[in-house]
């Protein structure tokens, strides 16, 4: 840390236990905080002096964490609430109620940001509950700018204050327009690139290299409405924007060449989209010779009717993986949540094509969508078990703060958790939605049996075995062995 910056971007840390439980000792990923180093480089190249503070990769808990900001005394912290992913965002919350509450008891004169998904999806609420001083609603790369050069509270446009014991805010945020001409920086020297780890499915046939690992956006923003999906809080449109494919060539170059950097996570709501965007990355990869391990999103629909070649360049570019969100099993249930412009055969021709390309995929699936009954919950278990993705995630629906589900939840009365830590669905205190025939805890239940159902299943043990190892296979059976212990069940 160096002394004296304009501002210290906090990622904090603290949650890898409450959020994963034991999982997070060697399953979880230790994600890199993309979002604080792109903000740092914005800052930088106005001329501001700007630090991170990265206390989750650090493994510091809240009072190492001031320890370290007192020493360096910024005229002003932001504490960075980004996770993976807006859907993801909520549980870090308890984490950054502590470090707040600990940092003004120490650094009461230094001025507290929050800024991030969850901040953007409930500004008052949490402007209230956090001990902060300013909260910055949306992307904050102008509001942190214009805070920082001294610009009255008034007139910055996604900044919200208190004011005695109500609270106030500056005119609607306004999104970055052009992301390579206004975003060209990113600080990744700030990070400690050797302390991130990629998820333990990306490293299947060699966990060796596992903290040659990073994550990046070339995107930002998704034109679709998911009613479980909170992202458009933040931006408050529904579209996507793009980073130049040179950009994000310049990127990955940076990540390879500097770093050693082997495992990319791509964190667009949509890679697999758009071709002029995602081809000439591709084929940018290809001339370079990077033997990368590359995981990015795809939609469905759009995989069910992509060339076969195109599919090929992207195998060829080092994309070993893709993620798709299938959600559910039953068409009807899908049809609830606006996932209803394809098929189940939509779904079994895009994840065909995968594999007949050498792609492997991992797969959303959620229980507990508006309308899950039991029968709806097994349809999707029988799907997942057909298409035998190498790694699905099973998930519950959570009305997350800032989706459409939040805001009927609200509307119709429906039990929320009474932490953030409820938000986890690894977590002890997880607590999903019910459904008009379940309830939260037969939902959860139903998860874990699932989990258990799937990933002890022999016939995907040995597929499992035979692509990728006997090691992985001995992974996977540990990952098992854990057995995530739930309040709202009784353990």
């Amino acid at each position: 840390m160096t002394h004296n910056p304009d501002i210290v971007l906090v990622n904090p840390g603290g949650t890898r236990k409450q959020v994963y439980q034991d999982l997070g000792k060697v399953f979880s990923a230790i994600d890199t905080p993309f979002w604080a180093a792109l903000t740092a480089g914005y800052l930088r190249n106005r001329g501001f002096h700007v630090d991170i503070l990265d206390a989750n990769a650090l493994n510091l808990d809240p009072d190492e964490t001031v320890e370290y900001l007192s020493k360096a005394n910024p005229r002003f912290i932001a504490i960075v609430c980004y996770s993976q992913q807006a859907n993801v965002s909520a549980p870090i919350m308890v984490a950054v109620g502590d470090l707040c509450r600990k940092i003004k008891e120490r650094m009461s004169e230094t001025a507290l940001i929050l800024t991030g998904w969850h901040p953007s999806a409930l500004p008052e609420r949490t402007l209230k509950e956090e001990a902060c001083d300013l909260l910055v609603k949306g992307e904050g790369f102008h509001a942190l700018a214009d805070i920082i050069a001294g610009k009255d509270h008034r007139d910055i446009k996604g900044l919200w204050w208190r004011n005695g014991s109500g609270v106030m805010h500056g005119p609607a945020p306004e999104n970055i327009r052009d992301l390579t001409g206004e975003l060209p920086d990113v600080a990744w020297d700030l990070l400690p690139m050797d302390k991130y780890r990629a998820f333990s499915w990306m490293c299947l046939k060699d966990f060796s290299e596992r903290t040659k690992f990073a994550s990046i956006f070339t995107s930002l923003g998704c034109p679709f409405k998911c009613s479980f999906c909170a992202i458009h809080a933040t931006y408050g449109e529904h579209r996507i924007r793009y980073w130049s494919p040179d950009w994000v060539l310049r990127q990955i170059d940076t990540l390879v060449n500097t770093y050693g950097v082997r495992h990319i996570n791509i964190h667009d709501e949509l890679f697999v989209f758009n071709p002029r965007h995602y081809m000439p990355i591709a084929e940018g990869l290809i001339e370079r010779g990077y033997d990368l391990n590359i995981n990015a999103f795809a939609r469905v629909d759009i995989l069910d009717r992509l060339d076969m070649k195109d599919l090929t360049t992207l195998k060829k570019a080092g994309f070993h993986w893709l993620k798709l969100g299938i959600e559910t099993g039953n068409t009807h249930i899908r049809a609830n949540v606006g996932k209803d412009s394809y098929g189940i055969d939509s779904v079994r021709n895009a994840v065909a094509k995968a594999h007949e390309t050498g792609i492997e995929f991992c797969a959303n699936f959620m229980f507990g969508l508006p309308g899950d009954d039991y029968g709806s919950m097994q349809d999707t278990l029988n799907l997942a078990l057909e298409l035998m993705p190498a790694f699905p995630s099973f998930f519950c629906a959570m009305a997350i703060p800032g989706s459409d589900l939040y805001g009927e939840a609200l509307e119709k009365g429906y039990p929320l958790p009474d932490t953030w830590l409820g938000y986890a669905s690894q977590g002890y205190e997880f607590q999903p939605l019910p459904t008009e025939h379940l309830s939260a805890a037969q939902i959860v239940e139903f998860r874990d049996y699932a989990f258990d159902t799937y990933f002890k299943n022999p016939a995907y043990l040995n597929m499992i075995e035979a692509k990728f190892g006997p090691g992985a296979r001995d992974h996977l059976k540990e990952m098992t062995a854990i057995k995530l212990k739930r309040k709202i069940l009784g353990d």
